[in-house]
């Protein structure tokens, strides 16, 4: 990079707010500035935002300018602040949408697992109303209601070896009958 000096007459003039002046610094700067911004937005329209937002910046410090300022670092630095803003920004925007996304993929899943625990819960029912009315009133009660094996023996006044044996029965027998459901759901 090179530095274009400028004498005291210019940066006084660019103090005063004289028009000329600063149209001349934009002339000499603006592709140098628009080439930087592109090159770190990689996009015309924020790169044209970034120079016009540093050539802002300009005008509004100008009565601070003094003929030791070097302008070019200067429009360079204000570029650099400016960049480095956007592009936070843009991060933010980036770990938001990211958020979004996982949070609407979360509650999609939640929505397929309750689908999938209300489907598979049908099917459950439906295969205990198929069992003998024995093992079926002991599942009901154990499924249902949370009872214990010695509660359902009360219960139905059968002995406890009697609900563990129909307990067991039932079980392996819903499990050949869900294994296979569940192969048919998989294979479709």
């Amino acid at each position: 990079m090179y530095t274009i000096e400028f004498d005291t007459a210019f940066y006084e003039a660019l103090r005063r707010g004289d028009e000329a002046a600063f149209t001349t610094a934009f002339h000499r700067f603006n592709r140098m500035l628009y080439a930087l911004a592109y090159r770190y937005l990689k996009s015309e329209a924020g790169a044209e935002d970034a120079v016009q937002y540093t050539f802002m910046r300009l005008w509004e410090q100008k009565r601070e300018l003094h003929p030791s300022t070097n302008l070019q670092n200067l429009l360079f630095t204000i570029l650099k602040n400016y960049l480095l803003n956007e592009l936070r920004h843009q991060q933010i925007v980036i770990e938001k949408h990211y958020e979004m996304a996982q949070k609407q993929e979360d509650s999609e899943d939640n929505l397929m697992n309750i689908i999938e625990d209300h489907d598979f819960n049908r099917h459950l029912r439906a295969a205990i109303c198929h069992l003998p009315e024995q093992k079926r009133r002991i599942c009901l009660l154990k499924i249902e209601q949370g009872l214990s094996n010695q509660e359902i023996a009360d219960k139905l006044h059968i002995a406890l070896p009697t609900v563990k044996s129909h307990y067991t029965q039932a079980i392996k027998q819903l499990r050949g009958t869900l294994s296979k459901l569940l192969l048919i759901l998989f294979l479709t």
